[in-house]
């Protein structure tokens, strides 16, 4: 990344609807920005994907599956998509609906390369009648531990994680459940969108999670918790733990990623709605456009916006 144009970018980085977003540097190729595709969503019928040289000047998103997958080939939502790479493998973890209509799936699709994606053929885990709980995956690598940990969750319980074998997608292990929702705490009613990084210095992993209500006015925040297990509970950090907020000129900020650049500064990527262009045409729902901010740490390693 070029530091200098970092910290000159215009808010938002994708003016237009791009919710959800994950972003992943690519070296010696550019950025891949990877966006929930809605029911309303004015783009293809598939999950996002837009790509950049330098994180200002973005192309038309375009889909990144190939085809549907074959348990959902009538699907409509395809929410909060991650893309990791393990090996030489690109994993893209995302959530949908199958054909049957009883409640949201956790799924995965792999590639050799960051687009032209392939769904492994059927759901990571679903629970059938719960249409919310199942979504928002995070693949996470313990470094320390050495295992592969999916973290999820939404519908007002609690985020759980589970740990995955090698191959990335068969759950090895009893959910874990790690961040509780705070009924009638505003921001905290509901929880979900949760991304997970870990900090060598202080042995510390970190929780950057939204909530309560991404489609209500004044509704939704990022917050960050910590945990020095991540199969254990987190907590909120010292200080604000709602480290962004809705203002006057941004709306229900949620729904983010960490990225790392060259020189090792921390941004967050992020969807929130702009105050003045509120709404995708046509419909009442929320035009949930890609921002992004520079994360700074203090000397005990907290993060703050």
């Amino acid at each position: 990344m070029n530091g200098s144009k970092q910290k000159t970018h215009t808010n938002p980085i994708i003016n237009a609807d791009f919710p959800d977003p994950s972003v992943i540097h690519v070296p010696g190729d550019g950025y891949y920005a990877y966006g929930t595709h809605d029911a309303p969503s004015p783009t293809v019928n598939n999950i996002q994907l837009s790509y950049s040289k330098d994180l200002t000047q973005w192309a038309k998103p375009e889909g990144a599956l190939v085809e549907p997958p074959v348990w959902a080939k009538n699907c409509e939502k395809f929410w909060a998509p991650q893309v990791v790479k393990v090996g030489l493998e690109y994993r893209l973890y995302y959530a949908a609906e199958p054909d049957t209509k009883d409640g949201m799936c956790l799924a995965l699709a792999i590639s050799n390369e960051p687009h032209g994606f392939r769904d492994i053929g059927k759901p990571l885990a679903q629970i059938p009648g719960s249409t919310y709980r199942m979504i928002d995956p995070c693949f996470f690598y313990d470094a320390k531990t050495g295992k592969n940990l999916l973290f999820y969750g939404s519908a007002h319980e609690p985020i759980s994680v589970v740990e995955v074998a090698e191959d990335g997608f068969s759950i090895i292990s009893k959910p874990i459940d790690v961040l509780f929702a705070k009924p009638g705490v505003k921001f905290e009613t509901l929880r979900e969108g949760a991304f997970i990084t870990y900090q060598p210095k202080f042995d510390r992993y970190l929780m950057w999670v939204s909530g309560d209500n991404t489609w209500a006015e004044n509704g939704y925040a990022i917050s960050v918790f910590w945990s020095d297990d991540p199969q254990k509970e987190f907590q909120p950090i010292p200080g604000d733990h709602l480290i962004l907020k809705p203002n006057e000129q941004w709306d229900a900020p949620g729904q983010n990623c960490i990225l790392t650049d060259a020189d090792g500064n921390d941004w967050i990527f992020y969807h929130a709605v702009d105050t003045q262009d509120r709404f995708i045409a046509g419909t009442n729902k929320f035009k949930r456009k890609m921002c992004m901010e520079r994360v700074w740490y203090d000397e005990q390693g907290w993060p703050s916006i």
